[in-house]
């Protein structure tokens, strides 16, 4: 079954994560550049990405099933962190 996108606007593709679209050239849909950074980058990317866009990063790790166990805790961790210093 195939999930549906929420997140259709292009955006510039970092040059920090130009490696993981490497079928894009300059541009690239939001959700498959924060789903690619989730799937294959390193935690520093990750964190990186998530700092970039927090909302659509946390909704984009607990939709998709193949994003690892620790890239959603380390997410969920950020988000009420983020949470918190609001409050």
């Amino acid at each position: 079954m195939r999930i549906k996108w929420d997140y259709f606007s292009k955006v510039q593709i970092p040059e920090k994560f130009a490696r993981y679209l490497w079928d894009y050239k300059e541009e690239a849909s939001l959700e498959i550049l924060i789903l690619r950074v989730l799937k294959y980058g390193s935690f520093e990317e990750v964190n990186a990405i998530f700092e970039l866009y927090p909302e659509e990063t946390y909704k984009i790790a607990m939709k998709y099933p193949e994003i690892k166990r620790g890239v959603k805790f380390w997410i969920k961790r950020w988000k009420i962190e983020t949470l918190l210093k609001f409050l």
